[in-house]
């Protein structure tokens, strides 16, 4: 009796763990094809753009300006704006009144730098040179909610 119940309560223990398995693996991939969905959105929107290695910054942002949650626009200075992509969203970007930008030096590199929001770190995806007129055209659009 004793050894049929150990069977059983194996058996019950090896069906939850490949339920939960089966589980994982659907939310997974059902994740994976989220993801990759946001992101081609995000390549169409910066493939009109120059995507540069790095950009120059000397101290801090000039300033900034959100286009959603993994997209900002980082003005170097009064007259380089940089399109910023994270590798992941921060949802606290919209509200936050200042964001913070990794660097070694005066460069800020993709791939190595991260934009800091509220004390965490966002790496840096990539970054795309933007004339002023697609940065305010980008902004106006943020604005009006057609983004």
């Amino acid at each position: 009796m004793a050894q049929r119940d150990k069977l059983l309560a194996l058996a019950a223990a090896a069906a939850l763990t490949l339920g939960a398995t089966g589980m994982t693996s659907a939310a997974n991939a059902r994740a994976a094809s989220n993801q990759a969905a946001a992101s081609e959105d995000n390549a169409d929107q910066a493939q009109a753009y120059e995507r540069v290695d790095s950009m120059l910054i000397w101290r801090h942002p000039y300033s900034w300006q959100p286009v959603d949650d993994k997209t900002v626009i980082v003005w170097a200075n009064a007259f380089d704006p940089y399109l910023v992509t994270l590798a992941f969203p921060s949802h606290d970007m919209k509200f936050v009144q200042a964001i913070g930008v990794s660097s070694s030096g005066p460069r800020v590199y993709a791939k190595f730098d991260a934009v800091t929001i509220r004390g965490f770190r966002y790496p840096i995806d990539s970054i795309y040179k933007l004339s002023r007129d697609e940065a305010k055209n980008l902004t106006d659009r943020h604005k009006s909610g057609n983004s």
